[in-house]
């Protein structure tokens, strides 16, 4: 969409600079006098006038998008004219100048100089024709005049020296200024696309953050509150006393859960988080519903909230993940800083996994996942029966 807008944009203001220039031409040829009888005759005029209207005609056409050799036939057919106005001797030379400008835009760059070079060459090989046919015009109808020409050879040199000169700095200036336009265009095409990518891919990022933040938040509680609403059915009829005590610790996890959801979104706010309280607390919370027991030694210092943020997520993953799957009855959480690098080690003697089989859970992706925002790494230890050890180091 923004390639054919460009497109339209490069072909109407081409267009109307064009038509200027005709129309100016054409008021040109209708006031100007001749000044010697071989312009005053009738078929120069008829030629000029025959040229300016196939450029009218052309100038409603711009085959941008057409295949290259349609691009091609349209430049050409584009000089034509102007060089046979040029071989009646009618200079169109702002009108050539602004075919090379088109060509910039239809034609490869090689096919570019070629072109500038060779209608150079034809300006000037058109132009000699023309004085030759002058001098023998008037050789043949004005003899005093052949006392003029007597310098022939040196005004020819001087005219091609001087006609050359300006073709090469103007044809120079109009092409590298197309390029420069061209170029300037392509980087705002470029900038455009990657400005598409980039909100693309931050409404991916903050889709796959949404979805992280749910399920670290909630994970752990929700499969707690799952564990005890199973246990609460199962001794409904045997233990309604175990039963109602289960439904209590479910109704707690209850508002565990929303606690969660208020603090996710608190979280990004505060601005004195203490990390290592906030896992004390996690430790206790999850104690309190599980049969196994948590050693807990977190030493860690003050640390930016979001780094904070997202080490009490990955803790809180690794937990919610030996509840569901390890079966331990011992788990142990170190925290401590090193002299480059703080350190988190979750350890359990649950039933282990195989680390290097691939797994299709959200758990551990969204851990590694948090460490590569921090810049750090998660190591995973673990094998069938030998338990489980996970340790997040993020450099400081």
């Amino acid at each position: 969409m923004n390639a054919i807008a460009t497109t339209s944009s490069i072909r109407r203001t081409l267009q109307y600079v064009e038509w200027t220039l005709l129309v100016v031409y054409f008021f040109l040829m209708i006031v100007n006098r001749p000044e010697d009888i071989y312009a005053s005759q009738v078929i120069p005029t008829y030629v000029i006038l025959a040229s300016l209207s196939i450029s009218t005609l052309l100038s409603f056409l711009f085959p941008i998008n057409r295949p290259i050799w349609q691009r091609r036939a349209y430049i050409l057919l584009e000089i034509l004219p102007i060089m046979s106005a040029r071989a009646v001797n009618w200079r169109l030379d702002i009108l050539l100048y602004l075919v090379l400008t088109k060509s910039c835009f239809l034609l490869r760059r090689k096919e570019i100089v070629i072109t500038a070079i060779a209608t150079g060459i034809l300006w000037n090989v058109v132009w000699l024709g023309t004085l030759s046919s002058r001098i023998e015009f008037d050789r043949a109808h004005v003899a005093e005049r052949i006392a003029r020409l007597y310098d022939v050879n040196s005004m020819i040199i001087r005219n091609i020296i001087n006609d050359t000169s300006s073709y090469l700095a103007a044809s120079t200036f109009v092409i590298l200024f197309a390029f420069v336009i061209i170029a300037e265009q392509k980087s705002r095409q470029k900038a455009e696309v990657l400005t598409q990518q980039v909100e693309t891919l931050a409404a991916t990022l903050e889709r796959t953050r949404i979805a992280r933040e749910i399920h670290d938040s909630l994970g752990h509680s929700l499969t707690t509150l799952d564990v005890q609403l199973e246990l609460a059915q199962k001794l409904y009829q045997r233990d309604p006393i175990q039963a109602a005590k289960s439904l209590d610790i479910a109704k707690d996890l209850t508002n565990q859960c929303l606690t969660e959801v208020r603090r996710s979104v608190q979280t990004m706010r505060q601005t004195n988080f203490n990390l290592n309280e906030a896992l004390s607390t996690l430790v206790e919370q999850v104690g309190r519903n599980q049969a196994f027991v948590i050693q807990l030694d977190v030493q860690l210092p003050q640390l930016p909230v979001q780094t904070s943020h997202q080490l009490y997520c990955i803790v809180q993953e690794g937990l919610t993940n030996i509840q569901k799957h390890a079966s331990a009855t011992v788990v142990s959480l170190k925290g401590y800083q090193t002299s480059n690098a703080i350190i988190l080690k979750l350890t359990d003697n649950g039933q282990g996994f195989e680390a290097s089989a691939p797994h299709t859970g959200f758990g551990l992706r969204g851990m590694h996942e948090r460490v590569h925002i921090l810049g750090g790494e998660l190591k995973i230890k673990s094998s069938l029966g030998e338990g489980t050890q996970i340790q997040a180091i993020i450099p400081l």
